[in-house]
């Protein structure tokens, strides 16, 4: 019989910086609560709060695996904010470690049963923040099943923007034979083609001909902005993935406002008066803005989270 969901007041106890715009929250959970908090990788937690004299609830998939909750209790969701969100925004901007937050016990359905037998193949298409249930998906998979493999197709529009980077390379590192990533950045060009670009369904398409066999796909994983969930379901189900094998996570947001005339006029003034700089390491391309009366471009590039030798300062 399950249990229905419900609010308890958790403490914060860790705000990590993960993006310039993203941050990874920590909560402690008390010991008399570890098992109503005890969550399937994929599922998300609720969080309400007050803003101003509103009361605000979201949405936020965890992004720890199952493993790391039942070990120490680490439960971690991540926000990124967004333009006029008001709820992301706060938590960017106020959230701290020893406040409290009302959490709501784990829901949602955006996982598959697990068993140490299989032999599966689980394949995920993420954008942008969507990668946060992906990455909850993929610790507890390859965890507890020691035979199965992940192929993740990751897009993001920057480099610096990818969330969980380093994290993901270090399961990559963990799982060498089990775990495939592959970064789609669009704002960027990239060495190789493939890897550059819009998650289109063109685009999806291409990696299920080139890299990933539709027929070795056992389960597949969605999650992102709209137009790329639905790009990567019409590319999966063009190739013959079975419904039921494709599994979807979506969650609503409001539209955001349209820029007003003086807004689009102080952006072109910006960029009038600075230059377009690519700075390429790895085979990876981060490009971004500096103005004219701005720092050295080498500040600019470390600045901007580029991974530069330390020797470059010297």
């Amino acid at each position: 019989m399950s249990v229905a969901p419900k609010f308890h007041s958790l403490t914060i106890t860790e705000v990590r910086r993960e993006t310039a715009d993203a941050i990874s929250v920590r909560f402690a959970v008390p010991e008399e609560l570890r098992p109503d908090y005890l969550f399937k990788q994929g599922q998300f937690l609720t969080l309400k709060t007050a803003v101003g004299d509103e009361e605000l609830r979201r949405s936020y998939s965890v992004c720890v695996g199952v493993e790391d909750y039942a070990r120490d209790g680490e439960l971690r969701v991540a926000i990124k904010a967004v333009i006029d969100g008001r709820f992301s925004t706060f938590a960017n901007t106020q959230f701290a470690a020893g406040q409290s937050v009302d959490v709501m016990t784990p829901d949602g359905r955006f996982f598959t049963a697990l068993n140490a037998a299989h032999t599966k193949h689980y394949v995920g298409f993420a954008g942008g923040s969507g990668i946060t249930p992906l990455l909850s998906l993929i610790k507890t998979t390859l965890q507890a099943e020691p035979e199965s493999r992940f192929t993740l197709i990751y897009g993001n529009r920057t480099v610096r923007g990818i969330l969980f980077g380093e994290e993901l390379e270090e399961l990559k590192n963990r799982y060498l034979t089990r775990l495939s990533l592959y970064h789609v950045i669009s704002d960027e060009p990239q060495e190789v083609a493939l890897f550059h670009g819009l998650m289109n369904e063109t685009k999806c398409a291409s990696f299920l001909e080139a890299l990933i066999p539709p027929a070795t796909i056992d389960e597949a994983f969605i999650c992102g902005p709209a137009p790329m969930m639905d790009a990567a379901e019409a590319a999966l189900h063009a190739a013959g993935v079975p419904k039921e094998r494709i599994h979807i996570e979506r969650f609503g947001t409001p539209p955001a406002a349209p820029k007003s005339s003086s807004d689009s006029h102080h952006l072109i003034s910006e960029q009038a008066n600075s230059s377009q700089v690519s700075v390429i390491i790895d085979g990876k391309t981060r490009q971004f803005n500096v103005a004219s009366d701005g720092p050295v471009i080498l500040d600019a590039a470390l600045a901007k989270g580029a991974d530069l030798p330390y020797a470059c300062k010297g």
